[in-house]
């Protein structure tokens, strides 16, 4: 048991006599239904308004609330609080983490339970004291929800009318709230990111089979036309055999691309990858990359810009770093609407830096971490072929390289993404190892 909850229930102490022994059956009970809710897979919200009510009632004195900590762990959105005011849940929805912010913002901030006996007069509630006065709460106290690594969830909160401190009853309940609705949350957070994933690989399933599908049906119709003609002439003259054989190695090419990322996915899903770590000239590697792409396609392909003042060695997998680039590079001619891309290598005290810059469709903010996820894409597969690996592979092998990445973009207004890779031991600045 938390110990900041446990106030009051030490052997001997006469506040026990007000404990949770008290009434122990109808307590039970009690947790045993919010279990086999949380068990059935009831709604979320169900299950904390039927566990909030369940307190209330125990307590005979509380108002309950849950807030959940949002995907940016910076506030807490509104989740349950069935007996307060709607008002006052509104006003609070999006309440600010921090070390003065109330009973709730305060106990995440901490992570440990805080108690506030008297709002009008705490300096916690300094920011929310009049909000709190106006629906007349007087006092509140909050514990963290925390998960199986004591990361915060949220917080379970007992609001009173009037000020006072909490009892040895409801400091048990308190806890045994906090750690029900943890049980819930995260049961509903595990079933949320199971049914997540089962949509990406039935969407990945689907675009597989139209990305494989294309380049295997045109490989087939031109073996088919290079057959009919040899049919009928005998022989054919090479200005018509050299623009099918070119076609067909370009879908071949595309195929073997698309096999390659599979092969990759399933190696790093697998743990199989294997990553070398050793000096490399990032300066030239790019160079040598950017040529081996644009040759013979040079006339047709978007213009690349390299700004390097001279070699840039960092510390990885050279072949490793040249599928990075070849990524996203590909990436930048894909959806750059055939601008000019650029690329940029530099060093910083701590890290070698690739930056590729194009100048195309851009990317939406809030799709800025979903486009490094595995099958996932930040446009429609009917305007834009591939199989949504390209960028979450990019990323696998650059965190292996223990290098990071990052993007930097807005819709209509192109993308920037950068690579930090280690520089190695000797180059890197004494204040940074």
């Amino acid at each position: 048991m938390d110990p900041c909850l446990t106030v009051g229930l030490d052997e001997g102490d006469p506040a026990r006599a007000d404990g949770p022994a008290q009434g122990a059956g109808p307590l039970l009970r009690g947790q045993n239904r919010i279990l086999r809710m949380v068990a059935a897979g009831e709604p979320l919200s169900q299950v904390l308004d039927a566990l909030i009510r369940f307190m209330e009632a125990q307590s005979g004195k509380a108002l309950c609330s849950v807030l959940l900590v949002d995907a940016s762990k910076t506030h807490l959105r509104w989740a349950s609080a069935p007996s307060l005011p709607e008002a006052y849940n509104q006003d609070v929805d999006g309440l600010r983490i921090g070390a003065v912010s109330g009973s709730c913002g305060t106990a995440v901030h901490r992570k440990r339970p805080v108690i506030v006996s008297d709002i009008e007069h705490d300096p916690l509630w300094a920011r929310a004291r009049e909000l709190a006065l106006s629906h007349d709460l007087r006092a509140c106290t909050s514990a963290p929800i925390l998960d199986g690594q004591g990361e915060p969830l949220g917080t379970f909160a007992f609001y009173y009318r009037e000020p006072r401190a909490p009892s040895s009853r409801d400091l048990a309940l308190l806890e045994i709230s906090r750690d029900l609705a943890g049980i819930a949350i995260e049961r509903s957070q595990s079933t949320a990111r199971i049914e997540e994933a089962l949509r990406a690989r039935d969407n990945f399933l689907t675009v597989a089979s139209h990305e494989l599908k294309t380049p295997i049906a045109t490989l087939l119709l031109q073996i088919t036309s290079l057959e009919r003609l040899q049919r009928a002439a005998g022989s054919m003259p090479l200005r018509e055999i050299a623009p099918k054989l070119g076609n067909l190695e370009r879908q071949g090419k595309k195929l073997l691309k698309l096999v390659e990322q599979l092969l990759d996915a399933t190696q790093l899903l697998s743990g199989r990858l294997e990553v070398e770590r050793a000096p490399v000239d990032l300066t030239q590697t790019v160079r040598d990359v950017v040529g081996r792409l644009l040759e013979g396609v040079a006339e047709v392909a978007p213009e690349v810009e390299i700004h390097a003042e001279g070699p840039v060695v960092c510390e990885g997998d050279g072949f490793r770093i040249e599928q990075v680039i070849v990524n996203l590079l590909s990436n930048a001619w894909k959806f750059g609407r055939g601008a000019p891309v650029e690329i940029s290598v530099e060093r910083s005290d701590s890290a070698a830096r690739l930056v590729v810059r194009d100048h195309g469709i851009g990317i939406a903010p809030a799709d800025h971490a979903r486009i490094f996820q595995q099958f996932e894409r930040a446009v429609s597969v009917r305007n834009y072929g591939g199989l949504g690996l390209g960028l979450w592979v990019t990323r696998q092998l650059v965190e292996r390289m223990q290098g990071r990445i990052s993007v930097q973009s807005e819709l209509d207004a192109g993308s920037t993404f950068t690579v930090e890779l280690p520089l190695p031991h000797e180059q890197v600045s004494p204040d940074h190892r």
